[in-house]
Formats: C-alpha cells, structure tokens, sequence
C-alpha cells in the first residue's frame, strides 16, 4: 500500500518507518508467499504490475477488516498497535500531554505518531498506512473519502509584534509585510480565502510551513501574519501581541477510513481529544 501511494521504496520506506532495505525484503517475501510477480522492476526502481494494482483494494479491505476485528473486545483498555497522524503545529501546544495520558491510561496500547501536513496526513488515512489522524478539515472542495469527526475549534488571530499595536486589521495586513502560511496546506488556503472574501491586500514577503517559524519571524517584527490559536497550556509571550479574527476559526477533526468509524479506538480518540478541546485553554 505504501509503495502504491508513494511511488518509490524510499517514500514507501519513510511512510511506514522501516529501512529501505527492509520494504525490498519485505515486498520480495510477498510475491515468494503469493508466487506471482507483482512489481516491475527497472534498474534501481520498482514498481506495481496489473496483477498488484488488483491487490490494492484486497489489501485496503484487510486493513479495515483487522480495525473491525480489534474492535470486538469488551475490554475498556485500547491493545495492539496504533498509528496515529498528527498535524506538526497541534504538538506546539497542550496536545503531547493528551498522549501521554493516553498511553499511561491504555498501557498494552503501542502507538506510533506520525506528524505532517493535514493533506499528507490524509492521504496516509487513505492509503491504510496510518489508522487515522487529527487534522484540519479539509476544504468544501477536496474530494476524500474519509470520515471526520469534530473535536475542537481554535480561532484564528492578526499576530504581530509587540512592538506594534495595530487596532485594525486592514491597516496591520496593508502597513506590514505578510509572513504567509504554507498555502498547500489546509489552514493555509482557509487563511488565503478569508484575505481574499475580505478584500484584503497584503505583501507576502515569506511563506513558511511551520507555526513556530512564522511567530519566530514575527515575533523578530519582520512582519505581521494570520495564525490558528493553538489550543495548549496558556503561555504569556511578551513579544507577541494578538488579535483576533471575527467568526473565522480552524476546525480540527479526527479522520479515519468509514470502515473504522464507528470503532472502539475511534471512539477513545474521539473523547481523549474532545475533552482536550473542551477544557484546554487557548495558547497566545
């Protein structure tokens, strides 16, 4: 699955945390256990024939299958493995110390955490390499698959420097340069079209893909930017000042294939980080 969604055995081999080395042995034993060809190989590349295109929703459906099966238990305690999917700028705030409570509460439970943009993180869901993720809900218009269950909101704030004290939103984005979030990404092209519906005019002079790079080049006062609040343990920045957005906000969702929707685990998850939402204050 992993080399039908990535093309390559180095992706492939980055997506599911082992060696190259390893993927190579491993999609080797497959085709001795099945005793049919199911890869092209050409030099140093590799990649699916008619015969393993034909596997890929068998292997899709086994996935989903395994979730159901693991969900059949009456024990209250989450076992087995766990992959997990999260965006990079939720770990910024109070979400690591969510995990830690999940492990310490569920102790037979082995998770593995994957942290990327909401899209990738989706198409991993997808693909059945990750078994679901927290994410940014996608755009009205990207079509998917996948399941989303709501679990809590942050506003979306104008963040500058200190060092100014902008009261108005239009003079703070058209008097400074722009710090611009990674517009591939979800939040981003949410953030691109709040600009836009507004009729906004902005200097875009950096665009960057990590939360905490953007607030480091603003909190230097290189410009201003548009940012989620994180949800997280309240920490006062004296070299930060915020302001926030008026009914604009970003909404994070748990994702999973619509076989394991109604899962157990989904259904820990769905709490553990509800209850996060609920009580958790916002981070400025």
């Amino acid at each position: 699955m992993a080399l039908h969604q990535f093309g390559t055995v180095a992706a492939a081999a980055r997506a599911v945390h082992l060696s190259p080395a390893a993927v190579s042995v491993q999609l080797r034993n497959l085709e001795d256990e099945l005793d049919v060809e199911l890869f092209i190989r050409t030099g140093r590349s590799i990649s699916l024939n008619d015969r393993a295109h034909q596997l890929v929703p068998l292997a899709r459906r086994m996935l989903d299958l395994q979730s159901e099966m693991a969900s059949l238990g009456n024990s209250r305690s989450l076992k087995g493995k766990m992959a997990l999917g999260i965006i990079t700028s939720t770990l910024t705030g109070g979400l690591p110390g969510v995990l830690k409570r999940l492990g310490a509460e569920h102790p037979q439970l082995e998770l593995r955490i994957t942290a990327k943009r909401s899209p990738d993180l989706a198409t991993l869901v997808e693909a059945g390499l990750l078994d679901a993720a927290i994410i940014s809900r996608p755009p009205p218009n990207i079509p998917t698959s996948l399941c989303f269950q709501a679990l809590y909101r942050e506003p979306l704030a104008l963040v500058m420097s200190a060092q100014r004290n902008f009261t108005n939103i239009k003079d703070a984005l058209e008097e400074q340069p722009y710090i611009a979030f990674d517009k591939t990404t979800w939040i981003g092209k949410q953030i691109e079209s709040f600009i836009e519906t507004s009729g906004l005019s902005v200097r875009p002079v950096m665009e960057l893909d990590s939360h905490d790079a953007v607030l480091s080049i603003v909190r230097h006062d290189i410009g201003v930017t548009i940012l989620p609040v994180l949800k997280g343990h309240p920490r006062k920045d004296p070299s930060l000042r915020f302001m926030d957005l008026p009914s604009i906000h970003r909404e994070v969702c748990l994702a999973v294939r619509h076989a394991n929707k109604d899962s157990r685990a989904t259904q820990v998850l769905v709490n553990y980080f509800r209850e996060f939402g609920n009580s958790a204050p916002l981070t400025k």
